[in-house]
């Protein structure tokens, strides 16, 4: 007889035997399947090693993550945001968008900023919190996508500190804030297609919704993304499902009409403001022109547009071909039906159709990148962040492989980790974010004059120059809501430089500011220094005529806000005789 100790030990390692001859009865079949070949690795040795580094590596861009909020958690508000958050703050004083502010973006634009300015505060603080709150939601919806945590961990963390590097200037950009709309729109799409609850599809309608609402290049992202999985269904003819019980009913209903709902909702407030055709107006001219100035060769898009994650994107396709070479080896028909274990990313004769939708999202996003065509860093961010989870899911399958996949798999791993993260968390820790010369200047001076008293009677000759930026801290109403001087300092026999002069002197003469403060250079393009004046030679004769300069200040330190140094912006001050 034996007893119970006896009867637990042998129950325990039948168990064990029996799970042991299924671990090998799996991983026979899943080389042979896989990698077309014998597996070098055992199984529990392989997946305990690679459970390690994978948890290792984790840690090691969390800990780059903290050390870059950390050293800039105090960056400054500056440029754009500057901008926008001006925008909304002339709307609390009353003033209406492409009505009586000359405003180039689309209302989605200036709203986030006057959204977090209502919610977490109007401070550089309340910005940075919010830029870094993007980044955290942007990891969680890396991981959905690829159903896989250290993936949402690689591709997240590599993307929020890629954006860091970028530099102060590009804080909280618009581009940044639709790749994280994209990403969770994204997330909620595969949930609903992989046989989850389909009313997840409104989650990807409304963030392409508001994407585009935000920037015009992705208004389609919604219709071609449920368009294109609609036709897949068609040809594959699956009519009652895309995809784990995905009708095409439910696409167009649930993901195409959440998608209008935030457009609606942006026209109706438009239309209530009085505003609606001044936006119209204001997209055939003021944008229009707008998106032809400072234009790239289609060289340097191409190159640029993957720059930051370039040699990843060398590893991946290298990773690919592997793939591709080992379907062949193994002469697979079509793709495996995807599974948690290969994320729905596998190679085949035809791509399993969660790769092709995220294709397409790369597509829109290079091609919006490229339409826009100025080349800034902050416009590539919605294509970085879906080749970032494709390749991350790419290299974790790879990893999970034996043989030269293995190998590729874990260097694509290595690199963003050992090098991508950790350099880019040091370069944006660099940054001068103390220097603040220029506004504490402005500012200073404008205190002299009155301060907040002024509101209505200055009127800043800039864009992105720091002018903006300084009124704000002021708390100075402009005394008009000309906020682009691009628009007054080009060829005068562009119908829209002529129209914008006109508007510009039409407000200035009926109602002359006390302070007119010019900034040197003109946005995007153009002449250094103070020679932009003399391209309108009519209100440089009626600013000597009329005002006198009051003061003219150049800051004496570069500024160190991105990648490079450059010298300080100058400003003068006149004040009407």
């Amino acid at each position: 007889m034996q007893g119970p100790e006896q009867l637990r030990g042998v129950a325990g390692r039948g168990w064990s035997c029996w799970l042991s001859r299924g671990l090998r009865r799996q991983t026979k079949l899943w080389a042979e399947r896989s990698l077309g070949g014998r597996s070098t690795l055992g199984p529990s040795m392989s997946q305990a090693a690679s459970g390690v580094a994978r948890v290792g590596a984790a840690a090691i861009l969390l800990a780059c993550l903290a050390f870059f909020v950390v050293t800039t958690w105090r960056w400054p508000l500056v440029g754009d945001a500057s901008l926008m958050h001006y925008v909304a703050f002339l709307m609390d004083h009353g003033m209406r968008p492409y009505r009586d502010i000359a405003e180039i973006n689309f209302p989605g634009g200036f709203l986030v900023d006057w959204a977090v300015m209502h919610s977490l505060g109007g401070g550089s603080l309340a910005w940075r919190v919010f830029d870094l709150g993007l980044v955290l939601v942007g990891v969680g919806a890396f991981g959905v996508v690829a159903r896989d945590w250290f993936v949402g961990v690689w591709a997240g963390v590599v993307f929020g500190l890629v954006h860091g590097r970028d530099g102060i200037f590009d804080l909280g950009q618009r581009d940044f804030v639709v790749a994280v709309l994209v990403l969770v729109g994204f997330a909620g799409l595969l949930r609903a297609a992989r046989g989850g609850w389909d009313k997840w599809l409104v989650l990807f309608g409304l963030c392409a919704g508001c994407a585009g609402a935000i920037k015009p290049t992705y208004l389609f992202l919604g219709p071609v993304v449920l368009g294109f999985l609609a036709v897949l269904g068609w040809r594959r003819r699956r009519f009652g499902a895309v995809s784990g019980g995905v009708s095409q009913a439910q696409l167009l209903i649930y993901g195409g009409i959440s998608w209008l709902v935030p457009l609606l909702a942006v026209g109706i407030w438009l239309w209530r403001m009085g505003a609606w055709i001044d936006f119209v107006r204001v997209g055939r001219t003021l944008m229009a022109y707008h998106a032809g100035l400072a234009r790239r060769p289609v060289g340097f898009l191409l190159l640029h547009s993957v720059a930051p994650v370039l040699p990843l994107l060398i590893l991946w396709i290298l990773v690919v071909a592997v793939f591709e070479r080992e379907r062949r080896r193994d002469g697979h028909a079509g793709p495996p039906r995807p599974t948690q274990a290969n994320c729905g990313l596998e190679w085949g004769t035809r791509a399993s159709w969660e790769r092709m939708a995220l294709m397409v999202g790369i597509l829109v996003g290079f091609f919006s990148y490229v339409i826009q065509g100025k080349g800034y860093p902050y416009q590539r961010y919605p294509l970085l962040a879906l080749l970032l989870v494709t390749m991350g899911m790419d290299f974790a399958a790879a990893a999970r492989r034996a043989g030269l996949a293995r190998l590729v798999g874990w260097v694509g791993i290595a690199y963003g980790v050992l090098f991508l993260a950790p350099s880019s968390a040091w370069a944006a820790s660099r940054y001068d974010w103390r220097n603040l010369e220029f506004q504490d200047a402005l500012v200073e001076d404008l205190d002299r004059l009155g301060g907040e008293r002024l509101s209505g009677e200055v009127q800043c000759i800039d864009t992105v120059g720091g002018c903006y930026g300084a009124l704000y801290r002021a708390r100075i109403v402009s005394s008009s809501g000309f906020l682009y001087d691009e628009f007054l300092f080009g060829a005068e026999r562009d119908g829209v430089i002529a129209e914008s002069r006109r508007r510009f002197w039409m407000a200035f003469e009926a109602r002359p500011p006390r302070v007119v403060i010019v900034v040197d250079g003109l946005f995007p393009s153009g002449p250094p220094g103070f020679e932009k004046l003399a391209l309108w030679p009519e209100f440089d004769s009626a600013l000597a005529r009329d005002y006198v300069v009051r003061d003219e200040v150049r800051p004496p330190d570069p500024v160190f806000w991105w990648a490079r140094k450059d010298e300080p912006r100058s400003f003068r001050i006149y004040v009407r005789r």
